[in-house]
C-alpha cells in the first residue's frame, strides 16, 4: 500500500512538470519534447545531434547526448530552474568534462 502512494505522488510531481519547447542556450538551439518522464530532442550546435533522457528526482533531468555519424555523444545533467535548464554534458560517462550547459526556454515559462 505505502509503495503504491509513493510511486502515485511521484507520478503526479512528474507531470505538473513540462520541458517542452524551444530553447537558447550557450550551444545554440535546443528543442525538447516531454512524453511523462522521458525527454527526447534534437541541438543545432557541432552539426547537429540528439537527446534522450528522463526526469528524475521531479527537478533533474539526466540525458544522453548523440551526434551523428559517430562525431561524438555522452552524458549531461540539467536543473529545471523556473524557464532555465541549468546543467553540465560530459563526453562518455562523465556528465561535466564538456562544460556547463544552459538552456533558456523561448517564450513562455516551464508550467509548473
Amino acid at each position: 500500500m505505502l509503495r503504491a502512494v509513493v510511486l502515485s505522488l511521484l507520478a503526479a510531481s512528474v507531470s505538473r512538470v513540462n520541458v517542452s519547447g524551444d530553447y537558447t542556450s550557450n550551444w545554440d538551439q535546443v528543442h525538447l519534447v516531454q512524453d511523462g518522464n522521458k525527454i527526447h530532442g534534437t541541438y543545432v550546435c557541432c552539426g547537429g545531434g540528439m537527446l534522450d533522457g528522463r526526469i528524475i528526482e521531479d527537478r533533474i533531468i539526466r540525458y544522453e547526448w548523440d551526434e551523428p555519424r559517430g562525431a561524438g555523444h555522452g552524458m549531461g545533467i540539467w536543473t529545471i530552474k523556473g524557464n532555465t535548464l541549468e546543467g553540465t554534458w560530459g563526453h562518455g560517462q562523465s556528465t561535466s568534462d564538456g562544460g556547463p550547459w544552459t538552456l533558456v526556454r523561448k517564450g513562455s515559462q516551464i508550467a509548473n
